[in-house]
């Protein structure tokens, strides 16, 4: 099959490099689109995967617009060079791929449609098929709905797919549960219009409750952070906490079993990070908790004996879920064979 990916963002290089990995092994034709932002370019050089990058990130309203029928145009056009068989992704675009030629498209989100209204109603009409977790919330397009019993992280986080190497935090003066991770994102998505994060004043107070540990500081979009991002799963693994206003980096940590303290306001809307919660593996804070939040980091980082105590519920979540690669690679062989 001729195969078109395209990614946009880092943690959809993760979440699609074994798969395309697996598709190369099979002999199948491989095209890669991407988009300039943050460190998927840097990702796709490190795993040498072979792309095209077709947008640089905007972040203003107009320019999202206008860099949105930049991908369209050039992805369609592309297309008409190629004639792909079928279209992956986590983007608008794929699925008017669908609407205008034989190309199926596969669109894939964890989100509920209500966080991420833009791709709802643009992207999934004209998808061929939306690949959901089992928990999201939805209204729209069920025919079209193709539910797992997974993660999009475990994609590449499941321990089929990802074995921590301790050695790695040799490189960078670390020692396993002696350091804390504070990842700040950009918070320039269009679903996080209004979204607030950690400013300076409360970034100032967590390093001041966190003094007995080492910070590890990870900003989305600057490259200048403290690890190389290949090396940040191992990191996050054998970290002490993680606080945060990423979305994504929180479901990491908790599936990696790293106790996970969420910031923001998202707390209670997003299905997968309220499935995280029950398992006690993260926890969520509004802008107005801040004392809350500050109890709660407090708590964990007295607690000697958290990585034995959230091990056990990473497991207890675990026993829950199926590998994602291997349920995708499933999926599209079954395709194949129809």
């Amino acid at each position: 099959m001729k195969i078109l990916f395209d990614i946009g963002h880092p943690a959809h290089v993760h979440l699609f490099k074994n798969l395309i990995f697996y598709f190369q092994k099979q002999k199948h034709q491989i095209r890669v689109v991407s988009r300039n932002k943050d460190i998927t370019n840097i990702l796709l050089k490190h795993y040498k995967i072979k792309y095209q990058c077709i947008s640089r990130q905007k972040t203003t309203p107009l320019g999202q617009i206008l860099e949105l029928i930049e991908r369209n145009f050039k992805i369609i056009k592309l297309n008409q060079k190629e004639k792909f068989d079928i279209a992956i992704g986590t983007s608008f675009s794929i699925g008017l791929l669908s609407f205008i030629s034989p190309t199926k498209s596969y669109v894939f989100s964890e989100d509920d449609d209500k966080i991420t209204p833009l791709m709802t109603y643009l992207s999934y009409p004209f998808a061929t098929k939306i690949i959901n977790p089992q928990n999201i919330q939805f209204k729209h397009f069920k025919n079209k709905r193709v539910f797992h019993n997974s993660s999009q992280k475990l994609a590449y986080l499941h321990p089929n797919q990802f074995k921590p190497n301790i050695n790695i935090l040799k490189k960078y003066k670390l020692k396993p549960y002696k350091y804390i991770i504070i990842r700040l994102s950009a918070l320039k998505a269009h679903h996080d219009l209004k979204a607030k994060g950690i400013n300076q004043n409360l970034y100032n107070k967590i390093i001041k409750t966190c003094k007995n540990y080492k910070i590890v500081s990870s900003q989305e979009n600057k490259i200048h952070n403290q690890i190389n991002p290949w090396d940040m799963h191992n990191i996050l693994n054998y970290a002490k906490l993680i606080i945060s206003d990423s979305q994504s980096m929180t479901v990491e940590a908790a599936i990696l079993g790293t106790p996970a303290i969420r910031y923001g306001n998202f707390k209670g809307k997003i299905s997968i990070l309220n499935e995280i919660e029950k398992y006690k593996l993260s926890y969520s804070y509004f802008p107005y908790e801040e004392n809350k939040m500050i109890k709660k980091i407090i708590k964990i980082t007295n607690l000697k004996n958290s990585s034995k105590i959230f091990s056990k519920r990473k497991q207890n979540f675990l026993s829950k879920k199926v590998d994602f690669t291997d349920w995708m690679i499933n999926y599209f062989n079954n395709l194949n064979k129809k």
